[in-house]
């Protein structure tokens, strides 16, 4: 008997997918990305880490402002395979809120989390399937090792 993944009994136990546990989420991704990148705000616009795992992860600062931080995350394969980069997520953090979201303009069609229609980059399903991969992915790039300090002139590894 075949049953949906989304209906296997170790995973009844999620969170309501409420806004106010998506809110919980983006405060959980904003505490990884600030161990993953201790000195966000002192990075160079193009950061490389490398894990335990000998897989680079990079950090490509997209634009910094006074309260926010946007910068692209991903890691980088063989050039010669597709994709190259995988996944390539575009997050931004809020300093002032201590929050950090996957942005909307994250192209997202190389994930396939839903069945039939992709729902819109603004809906509450799309943020929290994002939200929650990401979340998942800082905390298996953390276990590999990987950090970002401010001195780049060295790569870090993990």
């Amino acid at each position: 008997m075949k049953i949906a993944l989304r209906d296997h009994p170790l995973l009844q136990h999620l969170p309501s997918r409420s806004f106010a546990t998506l809110m919980e989420l983006y405060e959980s991704n904003y505490i990884l990305m600030r161990r993953l990148a201790p000195a966000l705000d002192q990075l160079e616009t193009t950061n490389r880490s490398l894990g335990r795992d000998g897989v680079d992860l990079h950090l490509r600062l997209l634009e910094r402002t006074v309260y926010t931080t946007a910068v692209c995350l991903t890691h980088y394969f063989d050039p010669t395979s597709s994709p190259g980069s995988e996944p390539d997520l575009m997050i931004r953090v809020y300093h002032d809120a201590r929050v950090a979201e996957v942005m909307p303009e994250t192209p997202a069609d190389g994930f396939h989390l839903w069945q039939g229609e992709r729902p819109d980059a603004k809906s509450l399903p799309w943020r929290w399937e994002l939200n929650r991969f990401l979340n998942r992915w800082l905390r298996y790039c953390l276990g590999q090792g990987h950090v970002f300090l401010a001195d780049q002139q060295r790569v870090s590894t993990g």
